[in-house]
This record gives C-alpha cells, structure tokens and sequence, in this order.
C-alpha cells in the first residue's frame, strides 16, 4: 500500500474516502471507541452535539477527506519533495483516526481546515515577491481557525517568523497579517459579545472511553518514531536542497515543536490531551520523508502497518 501513496497515482486518493466510510463502519457496529469530550470552545456559540448522528457522522466524512485532499495539494504544490505523493493524506487519516472526534463533525476539524489554508498562504510567500497579500490572507484563515479553537491563536507568531525566514523585513507586511487575524472576531463579536473571556480557557477534556491506555499510548509512541525518522532525513536532505525549501521546511518544523510544545505544557497544567489534535495538520508535511528514499524500508513499513492495525483494534479492546 504504502508504495502506491509514495507514487505519482492520482487514483489512489479515491482510497481516502473508503478508508474514512470503513472507519465510520467500524464504530457503527463495533462501538467500543467512543468519545467523552467535555467543553466546546468555538467562540460562534454552535453546538456541534445539536447536529443529528448520521448528519454529524457525513459532515465528519466529508471534512476528514477534504482536509487529507487539501493537506496533499499544498505538500505537492509547495515542492515539498521531487515528484507528486499522496502520503500526507494517508497519514493524516490515520492520525485523525487515533482521536474520537474523527467519528463525529467539531469544531477540530473546521480549525483544521482553516489552519491547513492559512499555512499554506504562509509557505506560498516568495522571497523576491510581494508577500502583503499572502500573509494578509494567511492571518485571515488562521484568525477564522482561532474562531474555532482559540488555541490556533498562538500560531500568529509563526506567520511573523516566516515572514522572518523567506522575506526581507517590510513593515506593512508584518502589520497587515494583525488586521487579516483580527477581521473574523469582528464577526463573532455580534453573536457572543464576551469572546475574549473564552479566549484562553482550555475546558475541553478528551478519553478514549472503554480502550486500553495501552492501544492509544503505543499509537502515540509509533507517531513519534516516525517523527523522528523523517527528522533524519530532513536533515540530510537539506544539505543539497535549495534556499527556498530549507526555508519552507524551517518554518514547518518550527511550527511542528511550537505546537507540540505549547499542547504538552497545556497538558501539564490542564491535565488534557484534547490539545494535541492541533498538531495533525503539521505532522502530514514532515512524516512522509520517513517513507521516501531510505534504505532500511522495513522500519517506517512496520510503524506504518502496525499504525493500521491499532486503529481497527481499537473498536475490539
């Protein structure tokens, strides 16, 4: 399978929404891997529990594919690596797949695609070119993502670090993305005039009800490996890649440990993981070089395999 989404197959992403339906399928008939969250933290005011389950289960399917297909075009668009792959949807199905709120429609996955069409605003800045409208537009879709989980707010520090990394320093540049950031909440202000005091409360709580701590914590553990191993690569890559991709994969891993730093100190006060799901929109742009050009394929093949088989058996634990 794996080398199917290494490749050049445009026809392998059909793969995507039949792999999202069997998921669905599986928690259907098999409800063991179901979700306990505590607290909705969109500043509209929407409750997402409001939503029928067969409605909230199509919107789910349709966001997660959506997102997988979105994550692929700005990993190939971008040049992340020498030919077209599809291995950055795979990957993000899978990790999506590890956290209960993949079997029903949130707010997590509307910040997801926000804050996948923010970065790749972000990444698209040229170094020689005019950058106003990419990063204006960039803060515009993160400021809609904070909308929906306030914790994406912090990333606005990395809209400014890339323009840091990719551009020489243009004032109005880095004062435009404050206005394209601050338009959404000029909307939400009309329907929840106390906004701000929501901001930063980081209420939600997120188990896996009835599955082991065993199954989810060995996920985790494969994630990280993987993480590590496309690190190596990257590295090596570097050495002869050119200016403008050590810049986009700079800003990329820097947004990566950001988030993951900023989830785990939340962790550490909050005593929640929920957090961690706003990193699965990053994970897809680093995970693949795990997979691409190594020489002991057999690793990254286990992980990835041992990733799926985690994922149906959970719904039996």
């Amino acid at each position: 399978m794996i080398k199917y989404f290494s490749n050049n197959n445009s026809f392998i992403v059909l793969l995507i929404p039949v792999f999202v339906v069997l998921h669905m399928m599986l928690d259907y008939y098999f409800p063991t891997f179901t979700t306990s969250i505590i607290g909705q933290e969109n500043l509209w005011n929407l409750d997402f529990y409001a939503i029928g389950t067969m409605n909230s289960r199509i919107l789910a399917v349709i966001f997660i594919c959506v997102n997988a297909i979105l994550l692929n075009f700005v990993f190939n668009s971008l040049s992340f690596f020498d030919k077209f792959i599809y291995l950055p949807s795979i990957l993000y199905v899978l990790m999506v797949f590890l956290f209960p709120i993949s079997l029903r429609f949130g707010e997590d996955l509307v910040g997801h695609l926000f804050f996948i069409l923010s970065f790749y605003q972000l990444l698209s800045i040229q170094q020689n070119e005019d950058a106003r409208n990419n990063a204006f537009l960039s803060a515009l879709f993160l400021g809609a993502a904070a909308t929906f989980l306030p914790m994406y707010s912090i990333f606005f520090l990395i809209i400014w670090f890339g323009l840091y990394t990719i551009r020489p320093f243009v004032f109005r540049e880095y004062i435009l993305p404050l206005f394209g950031f601050i338009f959404p909440f000029l909307w939400v202000v009309l329907v929840n005039p106390f906004f701000f005091e929501e901001m930063f409360s980081f209420n939600s709580y997120l188990s896996h009800t009835h599955v082991g701590d065993f199954v989810i914590y060995v996920a985790y553990l494969i994630v990280v490996i993987m993480a590590l191993l496309a690190n190596k690569k990257i590295l090596e890559r570097r050495i002869k890649s050119s200016i403008r991709y050590k810049r986009i994969i700079s800003v990329t891993l820097v947004s990566l440990l950001f988030g993951a730093g900023i989830s785990t100190l939340i962790l550490l006060i909050y005593d929640t993981y929920f957090y961690f799901t706003v990193v699965l929109v990053i994970l897809p742009f680093i995970l693949p070089y795990a997979f691409l050009n190594v020489k002991r394929k057999w690793i990254p093949n286990t992980l990835f395999y041992l990733l799926i088989a985690l994922n149906v058996l959970k719904f039996f634990y």
